[in-house]
């Protein structure tokens, strides 16, 4: 029978590979594949040279930053409040919310940016053409066969906070590292990204650095890391109705479930929906077909529904960890990883667990956390900690 089709769905022939290969026009903003190898469907080692290999990770790493504006209005950020309503306590909405600033006319431009708010700013501006077929962008993708991509972890360090003020601001991105792990059709790539959040006032033009360089902290630093995998139509299993990353269909995925040792000190509970992806996606300008097409979920990444964002995940965790902080405490820094993917219209449990305080420096003392998000079947699916002062 065949799958109906979505408002979101797109064309799987056009997926099949990205559009954005070889050479292509400078005034393309996709990346000329510098490198490939010949691949076989065994599992054993990689057949290239280690040279090659190097000169791929270079060639990643050289590729200029990118330079996103915007204005810290409060709309997105209000907007997230607004989306995330429904699925979260007041306790764990931003303070303005729980203050009573519903609509975006109500908010002072004294108002602070909450932690996590950033990710909804700085969209990606490019146009649907430059755009791989998956609807990611091409900068930090490695080619042709790594056509998969996925949210790994990576941190975030608070130095400074930004206002709602409706001034305009900067994030540099930049390519920080290149690995490679596994071999044969486990192989992957990890691409670390660095993300560095100012003020336009804070900016400075710098003719020897295009386009520009930013205070080395700036107000806020992120590092992303993004794995691209293989593409692989074994791994979508159509003979046996197994499907990539679903436990409940395949048993030895169900044993490998891994529990968190501890329990938390508060939690909740809610089901994303396709509305909250889709309202997150729009968002964050983010056409990843991944959170917005079922039937090229199961189709050509093999999972069985729609994956909810990492960022989203993320932005829940630092919404948990504000309702549990004491007055003029603040979030310093989170570091987080993605174990398992977290899928739409299922239960997701966010956990928190206070684990102590350290004296970091005189008269500053850091109170440490554990955070992660647990599926349906209460395995861990993102495990982090945090810093707050």
């Amino acid at each position: 029978m065949k799958t109906p089709r979505t408002p979101f769905s797109f064309s799987l022939r056009r997926l099949q590979k990205p559009r954005c290969l070889g050479r292509v026009s400078p005034s393309r903003s996709c990346f000329p594949l510098v490198w490939c190898r010949n691949y076989s469907t065994s599992n054993g080692p990689p057949s290239q040279e280690p040279n090659k290999l190097e000169a791929l990770r270079r060639s990643i790493i050289a590729r200029p930053p990118q330079l996103s504006w915007d204005v810290m209005s409060p709309t997105n950020s209000a907007l997230l409040n607004i989306a995330l309503n429904d699925y979260i306590p007041l306790s764990c909405q931003a303070r303005a919310y729980q203050a009573g600033a519903r609509g975006i006319e109500t908010y002072s431009a004294q108002c602070e940016l909450p932690e996590g708010h950033h990710l909804v700013y700085f969209p990606l501006q490019k146009t649907a053409k430059d755009l791989l077929a998956d609807g990611t962008d091409p900068f930090p993708n490695p080619g042709y066969p790594y056509v998969r991509r996925m949210w790994a972890g990576g941190s975030i360090e608070f130095n400074n906070e930004f206002r709602l003020d409706s001034k305009p601001v900067v994030c540099k991105e930049s390519i920080d590292d290149v690995t490679v792990k596994g071999t044969g059709d486990n192989e992957k790539i990890f691409v670390d990204m660095l993300r560095v959040y100012t003020t336009g006032d804070d900016f400075k033009s710098d003719d020897s650095q295009q386009p520009g360089s930013l205070p080395t902290g700036g107000r806020i630093r992120e590092r992303r890391v993004l794995v691209f995998l293989r593409e692989s139509p074994s791994s979508l299993k159509p003979d046996t109705g197994k499907v990539l990353g679903d436990p409940a269909s395949n048993p030895a995925e169900r044993e490998r479930v891994v529990k968190a040792p501890n329990a938390p000190d508060f939690s909740i509970t809610l089901t994303p929906t396709p509305t909250l992806l889709f309202q997150y996606s729009a968002l964050t300008f983010n056409a990843h077909a991944i959170h917005l097409d079922p039937q090229y979920c199961r189709e050509v990444e093999g999972r069985r529904g729609l994956l909810v964002h990492g960022p989203l995940s993320l932005t829940l965790m630092l919404s948990v960890l504000r309702s549990r902080l004491s007055p003029g405490e603040k979030v310093r820094k989170i570091d987080y990883r993605n174990l398992a993917p977290l899928y739409v219209n299922e239960p997701i449990r966010v956990c928190i667990r206070s684990v102590g305080y350290e004296d970091e420096e005189p008269g500053q003392r850091v109170r440490k956390w554990e955070l992660w998000v647990e599926g349906k079947d209460g395995g861990l699916s993102v495990r982090g900690t945090a810093r707050t002062v």
